[in-house]
């Protein structure tokens, strides 16, 4: 796919376009990844029934840092700059009536996003999102990530990276653009997840929302992932759950996913 540019307000975000079909969906990638996340759930989706903008947030590929030349600021990376950004970017784009699809914290910004610009779509999918309640951090957090992002490797356990049909070039894609993130990202991030209190909002969406994880899922929880579902709308709600499937189904069952998503 050929990479691309569109001013989103304050900053310029890097996207990806696929396909050219009548529906159009739009990728957000969660924490601290990009849009390298996607590329076993893209390789599945018809390119002849989708038009498909995989964005990347501020702070991840060559997506702008910052909206400024000043210092990095954490409030650059929550879910409500992220929000904005996303909003700004598909009104650039011209885009109207397509489907949204977070993975992680992207799951908290497209809902943040829904809740707020709910006549611009048709359709949700959240998958794993991070808890729409917040969760406390342990004292000591800061510290330990700054000193993890010493020497970053790449994501283990639940992130679905040992899945046999995972490359090494897809794993030093994604970590090439972890190791481009400004500290703020991690940090901002992280803390801008743990304040969410969106969970309680829900059931003003209306539009069809399906929600989508993985019972081994250990970043979030299924506890979580089946709380979101709860608090949706009975009429337009959905839910999908992989058994033996972590944090990241769009890795570990890519066909899968593009599978749910042509339903």
């Amino acid at each position: 796919m050929e990479s691309k540019f569109v001013q989103a307000g304050p900053v310029r975000l890097q996207y990806f376009e696929q396909g050219h079909g009548p529906d159009t969906l739009v990728l957000i990638h969660g924490y601290a990844s990009s849009a390298a996340i996607w590329r076993y759930t893209l390789e599945n989706l018809s390119e002849g029934r989708f038009r498909v903008i995989v964005l990347n947030n501020r702070g991840a590929g060559e997506s702008d840092r910052a909206s400024s030349d000043g210092p990095f600021n954490e409030e650059d990376y929550s879910v409500e700059t992220f929000a904005d950004d996303l909003f700004n970017a598909t009104e650039a784009l011209g885009l109207d009536g397509y489907t949204l699809v977070g993975h992680s914290m992207g799951g908290a910004t497209v809902t943040r996003f829904a809740l707020e610009h709910q006549d611009r779509i048709k359709g949700l999918v959240l998958m794993n999102p991070a808890p729409l309640m917040g969760r406390v951090l342990p004292d000591g957090w800061e510290k330990e990530l700054r000193e993890s992002l010493q020497a970053p490797e790449p994501p283990a356990g639940d992130m679905g990276f040992n899945a046999a049909h995972v490359t090494e070039d897809f794993k030093q894609a994604v970590m090439a653009d972890i190791s481009r993130n400004p500290v703020e990202r991690f940090i901002g991030g992280r803390r801008s997840m743990a304040e969410l209190k969106l969970r309680d909002r829900l059931d003003e969406i209306n539009v069809p929302t399906l929600v989508i994880g993985g019972d081994r899922d250990t970043t979030v929880g299924i506890n979580n992932i089946l709380a979101e579902f709860q608090a949706l709308p009975k009429p337009n709600r959905h839910l999908h759950i992989y058994h033996d499937i972590g944090h990241s189904p769009n890795v570990e069952v890519g066909d899968s996913v593009a599978a749910l998503l042509g339903d």
